[in-house]
């Protein structure tokens, strides 16, 4: 793996756009235009890339652990099978971006914005995703136990098959969300919104569900303690 130093990746960037295979942990990049670069296979773990513009950029299978990517532009990005691990995102654009099979595990995706973005397949363990802007983003099959959505927007995503167990959500608005099979066993759910929402077979087992609104929601299948039942029942045009 061939090392490069921040002028061989401007160079790169200006030239043949292909950076693949290259060691890059620890190289500073910041506020740099990297449209469209190759990084796939690349080594970035650690690496500072915060504010840069890498817009079409593509980093499949690449080590990107603890890298930071704070409000770096994203926009149609491709992270398909790379590690994230621990990866600052803040404040990052990741509209329309391909993470599937990614690992995001511990990452701080805080005030981030995802929409329509596909984090399918996912690991986003423990992944802080406070107030995060998701809507319409697609998650189906991402295993996201014990990660924080306070303030999360999650209007119309695809949430279907998710392990959501643990998770904390805290005035998270789930309008209109696609949560079928979802498994939100033991989750935290606070003011959290869920109108309209799909909630067939969802298991709330051990779920502590407090203000949660599920008008016009459906909860066919739906999984839960005899402590919910009288929540569920306000909702559930079928009892």
């Amino acid at each position: 793996m061939e090392r490069f130093s921040k002028q061989d990746v401007l160079m790169t960037a200006a030239g043949s756009g292909d950076a693949t295979n290259a060691d890059l942990s620890g190289i500073n990049l910041s506020n740099t235009e990297l449209v469209g670069v190759r990084f796939n296979g690349s080594n970035l773990s650690g690496a500072n890339l915060s504010g840069a513009n890498l817009s079409g950029a593509t980093f499949l299978n690449c080590a990107l652990s603890g890298i930071n990517l704070g409000s770096a532009n994203c926009t149609g990005a491709s992270f398909r099978g790379a590690d994230l691990t621990k990866a600052d995102l803040t404040f990052s654009v990741l509209t329309g971006a391909d993470l599937t099979a990614a690992v995001l595990r511990n990452a701080d995706m805080t005030n981030a914005r995802t929409t329509a973005a596909c984090f399918e397949q996912a690991d986003l363990t423990e992944a802080n995703l406070q107030m995060t802007d998701g809507g319409m983003t697609r998650f189906r099959g991402a295993r996201m136990a014990r990660a924080n959505f306070r303030g999360a927007s999650m209007i119309a995503a695809d949430l279907s098959a998710c392990d959501l167990s643990r998770a904390k959500l805290y005035g998270t608005d789930l309008s209109a969300a696609n949560l079928r099979g979802a498994t939100l066993e033991g989750a935290d759910i606070l003011d959290a919104t869920f109108i309209a929402a799909d909630l067939t077979e969802v298991n709330l087992i051990s779920a502590r569900v407090r203000r949660a609104d599920m008008t016009r929601a459906q909860l066919s299948g739906l999984k839960y303690d005899d402590s919910l039942q009288e929540t569920i029942a306000r909702y559930d045009r079928k009892k």
